[in-house]
């Protein structure tokens, strides 16, 4: 039973956070390139970035964190989807797998410099990706 939810969890978490990660990011870099009203700015204003480093180089505009966000977060996932769509479950795993690390380093990063709830929200979502997509890998008798 326990093999069943971690595999149905991990096939879940790939579809929420790459479908998530495409989306927002794509909405970021749109907002960063001036295509998307001015009231983006109200939701997330640019001085959210104010404590990364470079910030007046990489954070002047949304697009670069949302970039970061499309590919660090939702290709990942994306391309687990795809793997366990081929029928090939080890790969989905592995792919997964990696998947939760990217996400885990990605809030924990994110903590230091911007202290948020999301982020704590997230931080969970990738240890609980990474528990059960390694669950369900060992169940398949594999090693990531």
């Amino acid at each position: 039973m326990l093999d069943k939810i971690a595999r149905g969890f991990a096939f879940f978490i790939n579809w929420f956070n790459g479908i998530c990660a495409v989306v927002c990011g794509c909405i970021m870099m749109l907002a960063g390139l001036s295509m998307l009203p001015a009231e983006m700015d109200g939701f997330m204003p640019l001085s959210i970035y104010d404590n990364f480093p470079l910030h007046d180089v990489f954070f002047t505009s949304h697009f670069w964190p949302g970039l970061a966000l499309l590919l660090v977060n939702g290709v990942a996932n994306i391309v687990a989807l795809v793997f366990r769509f081929r029928g090939d479950r080890i790969a989905s795993y592995r792919w997964g797998v990696t998947a939760g690390i990217l996400l885990i380093v990605w809030t924990g990063v994110e903590m230091v410099f911007v202290p948020n709830e999301i982020s704590v929200v997230y931080m969970i979502i990738g240890v609980l990706q990474l528990v059960a997509t390694w669950w369900a890998l060992r169940t398949w008798g594999i090693r990531a």
